[in-house]
């Protein structure tokens, strides 16, 4: 053991177990996450599968995302605007988003779903009518998303903007809002082909545990790794010595 114990050794033996305990670390991180993914998983789906809710007992309280509300109110299409960034089926695009006054009188943002970019660019052909009169959206309620900016008119002339942030809706629009929106999901009149509701989030529990086992692999190979050097160093060694 003594050939082992030479200060380069040393610094060798506490590399090697600071690798194995961060990769061991990591691993459990990860199992870590994993179960918060599941928790957060069963959140959402108890939210989404819920019985619907007026919008109105939901305002005033501090909702989980996604759950399931039914709101009546009429469209303004004048305040529409464009979160970019969107996809559906792998296809890029927006969602399209307009205030709703609620037959309380207050305001919100809805999202009424998904728009190819081509639309948006003006070389698709299908039209998108904003109903009036009264409208009743079985949807998902949001909190407000922070971060997002206020970008250019599209060639549809709507303004885009980076994310559904509503201070910043609410200064550009000048329109008092609620700090809740809604993922439209149905709508009475039904919708036409543009734009598509958003589908909810898919639920799978990431690659989490994959990533677990790989950090366990690399802990557990670096040790048989390690082993064998010390094994082969002990060999030549010994027989350096009898030589």
């Amino acid at each position: 053991m003594r050939p082992f114990l030479t200060p380069k050794w040393i610094l060798s033996h506490v590399f090697v177990a600071t690798m194995v305990i961060v990769m061991t670390g990591l691993g459990f991180w990860q199992l870590n996450r994993l179960d918060e993914r599941k928790d957060l998983n069963e959140v959402v789906r108890a939210a989404i599968e819920a019985d619907p809710v007026p919008i109105e007992e939901m305002l005033d309280t501090n909702s989980p995302d996604h759950r399931a509300v039914l709101v009546r109110g009429t469209y303004d299409p004048t305040g529409s605007v464009l979160i970019a960034n969107r996809t559906y089926e792998t296809q890029a695009g927006y969602w399209l988003v307009t205030p709703m006054r609620l037959v309380d009188g207050r305001s919100m943002m809805v999202s009424r779903g998904w728009v190819p970019r081509t639309w948006v660019a003006g070389n698709d052909t299908r039209e998108i009518a904003t109903p009036t009169g009264e409208i009743e959206v079985l949807g998902r309620i949001h909190a407000s998303v922070g971060g997002g900016r206020v970008g250019s008119t599209t060639d549809a002339g709507l303004v885009e903007m980076t994310r559904l942030d509503l201070p910043q809706v609410e200064e550009f629009l000048g329109l008092a809002l609620e700090d809740s929106w809604v993922q439209l999901v149905e709508q009475a009149p039904p919708l036409a082909e543009l734009p598509v509701p958003v589908p909810p989030p898919g639920l799978d529990e990431g690659p989490h545990l994959s990533y677990a086992f790989q950090w366990f692999f690399f802990s557990t190979a670096t040790v048989i790794a390690y082993a064998l050097i010390l094994r082969k160093r002990s060999r030549e060694v010994a027989v350096e010595a009898v030589e």
